[in-house]
């Protein structure tokens, strides 16, 4: 998984992590966010390298078919770019505004 990905995962999951089974998140977590390798999030959660490749291919298509149903993740960036893009605003503004978008 190259870093593109890790960090469309990562970004995925704030939106949509809560939708996944605890294990699901914790190796999402271990391997996407710690980057550890399949074979040391096994031996932390005491299960299988086969397991976590499993699991995290399960959570990686729920995660992104949730994205595909829901888009919460692409009307964000949309927002994000219009609200950038706005002169009448203040960088202020602009960082008051992105900031409230990334808390929810």
């Amino acid at each position: 998984m190259n870093i593109n990905d890790r960090v469309k995962i990562s970004v995925l999951t704030k939106y949509y992590g809560c939708l996944l089974t605890e294990k699901q998140r914790q190796i999402v977590a271990m391997y996407v966010d710690n980057n550890l390798s399949l074979a040391e999030v096994g031996e932390e959660l005491n299960i299988t390298r086969q397991a976590v490749k499993d699991g995290l291919d399960k959570a990686i298509t729920t995660l992104q078919t949730y994205e595909n149903n829901l888009h919460f993740f692409a009307r964000d960036a949309k927002i994000k770019k219009i609200l950038i893009d706005k002169t009448a605003l203040t960088q202020a503004d602009i960082k008051k505004i992105l900031s409230i978008l990334e808390d929810n």
